[in-house]
C-alpha cells in the first residue's frame, strides 16, 4: 500500500511515502511558521519526490505528538483534511512511537524521549518488538529525567536527541545504576510514519477521521491521560 507520512510535532515538518517497505520519499522541512499552506506545500514536493500525485495514496498516517501544540495540531487537522476529502484511510501515530520504530532492534527495549521544553521534564514511552510489531511497554511517562531514571530497569536503546543534556543526564544515570544503555539519535520521519500507519491500515485498525486528536501531554493532564489510556506500572524491564 502506498501511504503518505506526515509528523509536525517537532521544529521540522517531516514528510514520507512507503510502499510497503520501500521508502519513496521521505523529507524534512523547517517549520518556520505552523501554517496549513506551508504543510501542504511540503506534501506536494514529497510526493513530486516519489513520482506519485495524492490520488495514488492509498492511506494516511499521521503523527500526534506530543511536540509542539500548536505544529501537532495543524499536522493533524492536514491530515483529517486530506483523508476526509479524499476518502483514504486514516492511521494516527503517536511520536515516541515513531521514535522507537527508528531504533528499535530484535529483543531490544527502547525508550524514547521527547522534551516538553519546562525545565527538565521529559515525555517518554518504552517499546519493544512483540510478535514483529512495536509494541508499547508500560504507560506514557511525564515527569523529570531523575524519575524516568529509576523507571529503566534493564539494558536499554535511548531514541532521542542525544546531544542534548536532558539525555546525556538520562544516560550517565542509567549507567550509574549498573545498566547499560545505548544512545541513537532519532527525529520524527515522515517515512516511519509512512510505515508504522500501513503495518495499522493493513491490519484494518482505522482511525476516525472527525474524532481523531493529538497526544498533547502536559504534566497537569499526564495522570488523567495515564488514568484513561494505560494501566499503572511500576517500572520497565526487570523484576
Amino acid at each position: 500500500m502506498l501511504v503518505l507520512g506526515i509528523d509536525t510535532s517537532g521544529y521540522a515538518n517531516a514528510v514520507g511515502v512507503t510502499d510497503g517497505e520501500k521508502v519513496l520519499a521521505d523529507l524534512t522541512f523547517p517549520a518556520k511558521t505552523d501554517s496549513l499552506e506551508q504543510i501542504v506545500a511540503n506534501i506536494d514536493d514529497a510526493l513530486k519526490c516519489a513520482g506519485l500525485t495524492l490520488e495514488d495514496i492509498g492511506g494516511i498516517g499521521v503523527g500526534l505528538g506530543p511536540g509542539s501544540w500548536t505544529g501537532i495540531r495543524v499536522g493533524v487537522t492536514v491530515g483529517k483534511v486530506l483523508a476526509f476529502s479524499t476518502g483514504k484511510p486514516l492511521a494516527g501515530i503517536p511520536t515516541l512511537e515513531v521514535l522507537a520504530y527508528q531504533a528499535i532492534v530484535e529483543a531490544s527495549l527502547v525508550c524514547a524521549v521527547i522534551p516538553t521544553g519546562a525545565g527538565d521534564a521529559v515525555y517518554a514511552a518504552c517499546y519493544q518488538l512483540q510478535a514483529g510489531v512495536v509494541g508499547r511497554v508500560g504507560d506514557y511517562f511525564i515527569g523529570s529525567v531523575k524519575d524516568l531514571t529509576g523507571m529503566i530497569k534493564e539494558p536499554v536503546v535511548l531514541a532521542g536527541d542525544t546531544g542534548a543534556s536532558y539525555m546525556q543526564t538520562l544516560r550517565d544515570g542509567i549507567i550509574k545504576a549498573g545498566i547499560a544503555v545505548t544512545n541513537i539519535t532519532a527525529v520524527p520521519g515522515g517515512a516511519a510514519v509512512a510505515r508504522l500507519a500501513s503495518e495499522r491500515l493493513e491490519r484494518g485498525e482505522r482511525a476516525d477521521v472527525l474524532g481523531l486528536e493529538p497526544l498533547y501531554l502536559k504534566e497537569s493532564t499526564a495522570r488523567a491521560f495515564v488514568n484513561r489510556y494505560a494501566a499503572k506500572t511500576k517500572g520497565w524491564g526487570g523484576s
